[in-house]
């Protein structure tokens, strides 16, 4: 329940009309994407400790759409390919993060 609800959020504020700013490289909506996608990554891997590989492409593909969305004219929001690095680099830490946290974990 967690994720979802954390998913839902993260989709709302994802799609939320944004101010007027220039995009930047390594701005601070950067360090957003990397938390989101790093507690997105961190609860799934919580939910479904044996779906290592299946959580880490649906979170891809969610940030791929994400990217989508924002990309197209409804939203009044842009695409950028940073956003995404910036998602990537999060599930990356993410997985590290849960991996390690795992391992020392009673069964």
């Amino acid at each position: 329940m967690l994720f979802v609800t954390t998913g839902l959020l993260i989709t709302d504020l994802a799609l939320q009309p944004g101010l007027p700013t220039p995009p930047e490289l390594f701005g601070p909506d950067k360090i957003e994407h990397l938390l989101a996608f790093f507690g997105l990554t961190v609860l799934a891997r919580m939910g479904w400790p044996r779906r290592v590989w299946l959580t880490s492409i649906f979170l891809l593909s969610y940030g791929i759409g994400i990217e989508l969305v924002q990309g197209s004219t409804i939203f009044g929001r842009t695409a950028s390919a940073a956003d995404f690095v910036a998602d990537l680099i999060g599930i990356s830490l993410g997985l590290v993060f849960a991996h390690l946290i795992t391992r020392h974990a009673p069964r």
